[in-house]
């Protein structure tokens, strides 16, 4: 603990050292925003909140995702709030800093792609829940662009750290209470006592019914987030399962695999059919989905609905949208 402490400290005193710079030119591929979007601007009490430089968390976390090594642990840091700000990540947080924005491109998600977090595992991790193998990619950029998929992908992950830090706070509540700490910050006995697996999640992600074609734009947008979520959002995955997965995601993996760095990747665990066994050796019966032989009820959100529900869906969710000439039509000079 001494040892991770020095190092922890010498990430900081890279950091202070003004040497380290944000180079905008190496993550242009992972902006968030269209060309054409504003980019929101966020208050100086919302960017101070933000700063990850001396969040004790996330050092710990890019220390261990650059296996100990200060300089680089510093330097991605400074690459993560530099895109942070750059991509205005902390917009989709609420004024009040407990509640999010409402996505504007919600029922498509809510028609073509079911997901939801719901229960936790042994280790008390949230869960998220994909039916992905029912997700078909080129149907849903007819309604929203690739990069909207990515920004989506970060605004959950946003939604996510906010929750893992809910999630730890209660871990503690336990410890505060025995010890009869109360003048002490939450976020310090976090720290010091918690542990870092609390700030994790598990994921389970459904291939039934996957596509057998090849979808360009979904490996695309698939290696965007991959990239986000290891230099951005680093050590915040603690196993993903794939389950129902066909013999030709072998390959798929084979290529996809490649996106990740070696540690990512022995988090991965990918099962076929026979998968009950292994989730069950994390996450209890309780917390398991009962469409997945456990008994908990899934939210809304993971419904499949029927293809004419999917469309009305789809069908409202359009004519809320401006229509582009009109819009221009404002916009244009006098």
């Amino acid at each position: 603990k001494m040892a991770d402490g020095e190092k922890a400290a010498k990430v900081r005193d890279c950091i202070a050292s003004g040497k380290l710079k944000f180079d905008e030119k190496k993550w242009e591929a992972v902006y968030i925003w269209e060309d054409n979007e504003k980019v929101p601007t966020i208050d100086s009490k919302a960017l101070e909140r933000d700063n990850l430089l001396y969040n004790e968390d996330a050092i710990r976390r890019f220390l261990v995702a650059r296996n100990m090594n200060p300089e680089k642990a510093a330097a991605q840091l400074v690459d993560a709030q530099g895109w942070r700000v750059k991509n205005a990540a902390a917009c989709f947080m609420g004024e009040d800093a407990k509640t999010f924005q409402p996505d504007p491109d919600e029922d498509v998600y809510k028609a073509l792609c079911p997901h939801a977090y719901a229960g936790k595992d042994k280790c008390y991790r949230p869960i998220y829940w994909e039916r992905t193998g029912l997700i078909r990619v080129p149907r849903v950029v007819k309604y929203i662009s690739p990069r909207k998929l990515v920004k989506r992908h970060v605004r959950s992950m946003e939604f996510l750290t906010y929750s893992m830090k809910l999630n730890a706070r209660a871990c503690v509540s336990d410890f505060i209470v025995d010890s009869l700490e109360f003048d002490r910050k939450p976020a310090e006995l976090i720290a010091e006592y918690s542990d870092p697996d609390f700030l994790k999640q598990v994921v389970v992600m459904d291939l039934s019914g996957l596509s057998y074609a090849p979808d360009s734009v979904g490996i695309s947008a698939f290696r965007s987030c991959m990239k986000i979520d290891q230099n951005f959002y680093p050590e915040r995955l603690g196993v993903c399962f794939i389950i129902n997965a066909p013999w030709i995601f072998t390959g798929v993996w084979a290529m996809v695999k490649h996106f990740l760095d070696p540690r990512t990747q022995q988090k991965f665990r990918i099962l076929g059919s026979r998968y009950h066994d292994a989730l069950k050796e994390v996450i209890t019966e309780d917390n398991i989905l009962d469409c997945y032989g456990g008994k908990l009820t899934p939210p809304e959100t993971f419904r499949v609905h029927a293809e004419e529900k999917k469309q009305q869906i789809l069908d409202e969710y359009k004519r809320r949208q401006p229509r582009e000439g009109i819009d221009r039509a404002k916009t244009a000079p006098a």
